[in-house]
């Protein structure tokens, strides 16, 4: 049970960041006026995070994470006032946002905030990928894809359903943006109260470790919490909606 609740918590903490990103790049398609234009939009986006998946996947294979914790304890203690910064940031740009939707005609870039990888995200994936590895070594590479593939594809659902709702309430891009930079904002900065824990990951990545040598897992046995994982995903994202709603 203890590994199960570690797997679904990283699997949630994928969901959070890929929702962060669908967000922003559903604000881009909406900004974008041809078809081939969003087209092309998608497939940078989903070459992007490729890349940042393939590089996180290589370098924990080229690295042991165990040998480097204390430096990677270090950097995500250092981490945290930037992680502090960008939200502040985001609430502060949200409500820029808000005052004035469309600035002189132009479209904000807001969604650079919410769309591209930030340290944070970055150092989420790689967390999540080093998990994999050490409790599914023999299956890394479909771990890696499937995690990736789920990153996509709730980013991709995030973005449907915020075109969606923007188009029922007829609100503008820049309104939907505004609120949603506000709210994941305020989400990031309580978070903060979370992030100190990661004082202990070098127990939680030993213990998911030493799981391998003793019982290892099937990747079968993971589709059940995968699909609660996207249900409870969705569900927040749905009392999400409504707090825009309410703000906008």
């Amino acid at each position: 049970m203890l590994y199960k609740s570690l797997i679904l918590g990283v699997l949630f903490s994928i969901g959070v960041f890929a929702g962060k990103s669908g967000i922003g790049l559903a604000y881009l398609l909406e900004r974008t006026p041809s078809g081939k234009g969003k087209t092309l939009r998608l497939l940078a986006f989903a070459l992007l995070y490729g890349l940042v998946f393939g590089l996180a996947a290589w370098g924990l294979l080229v690295f042991d994470p165990l040998a480097h914790l204390d430096s990677i304890q270090r950097f995500l203690q250092s981490g945290m006032l930037v992680h502090l910064l960008m939200a502040g940031v985001m609430v502060v740009w949200g409500l820029m946002v808000l005052r004035k939707p469309r600035l002189h005609g132009r479209a904000s870039r807001g969604w650079l905030l919410l769309t591209l990888p930030c340290p944070v995200c970055a150092t989420v994936i790689v967390f999540s990928l080093a998990f994999g590895l050490s409790l599914f070594p023999e299956h890394f590479h479909r771990v890696a894809g499937g995690l990736y593939l789920a990153f996509v594809a709730i980013s991709l659902a995030t973005t449907g359903l915020m075109l969606g709702v923007s188009r029922a309430t007829s609100r503008s891009p820049e309104t939907m943006l505004g609120g949603a930079m506000i709210l994941v904002g305020a989400y990031f900065l309580l978070s903060m109260a979370v992030l100190p824990q990661f004082t202990d990951v070098d127990k939680i990545y030993r213990l998911a470790s030493a799981r391998v040598s003793s019982h290892p897992q099937e990747l079968v046995t993971l589709l059940p919490m995968a699909a609660l994982t996207v249900l409870s995903f969705l569900a927040g994202f749905g009392r999400t909606r409504k707090k825009i709603r309410s703000v906008v």
